[in-house]
């Protein structure tokens, strides 16, 4: 998403309150800036940001990759019913799940020099101290922040994993775990 008037770039990164944050900003799917960078660096449009775009602030959300697993894997109507282990062993290709499941949160977050493109991240786990942190930063309304797209699911995510299913989690999340300082 993309807001001129803030001089702000959000990459929304899916399972990690991106549609909270930009409902919050006061941006819906039908606004023609609600897609712009929505996949980070690997959106076609970001290389090609004007000048005045690429001084914008640029800022995203993250969450613990075994949370946002299970976040997903109950998200997604392909996965909700399959076993982690068969969501883990024949995980999504590139496509919405993909997205949504298993893609690394730092394939959309890191630049070819291996820098992480952003001014500051948001993280799930203290998301609404962070969102208002952003809206001091880029001049927006303190809000609460919607619980939007929630996946039914018990809380916390320790319990859905066995030592095989994550030892997987870790292994397809090893650079997320090492970029954002997750662990288990």
């Amino acid at each position: 998403m993309i807001d001129h008037d803030r001089r702000a770039i959000f990459i929304h990164q899916r399972k990690a309150a991106g549609m909270s944050i930009m409902a919050a900003l006061g941006f819906t799917a039908e606004d023609s800036d609600f897609h712009r960078f929505n996949d980070g660096v690997l959106s076609a449009e970001w290389h090609d940001r004007t000048e005045r775009e690429r001084a914008y602030f640029v800022f995203s959300a993250v969450r613990n990759p075994f949370d946002r697993l299970i976040s997903g894997w109950k998200y997604l109507e392909a996965t909700r019913d399959r076993p982690l282990l068969d969501a883990l062993l024949g995980p999504p290709g590139e496509s919405h799940d993909y997205r949504h499941l298993t893609r690394p949160q730092i394939a959309i977050l890191r630049g070819h020099s291996g820098a992480l493109v952003v001014d500051d991240l948001i993280r799930f786990e203290t998301l609404q101290a962070d969102f208002v942190r952003i809206c001091d930063r880029i001049g927006a309304q303190h809000r609460p922040l919607p619980h939007l797209n929630a996946s039914a699911r018990e809380p916390g995510y320790r319990g859905y994993f066995d030592e095989r299913t994550r030892r997987l989690a870790e292994a397809m999340f090893a650079d997320d775990l090492a970029a954002f300082g997750y662990d288990f």
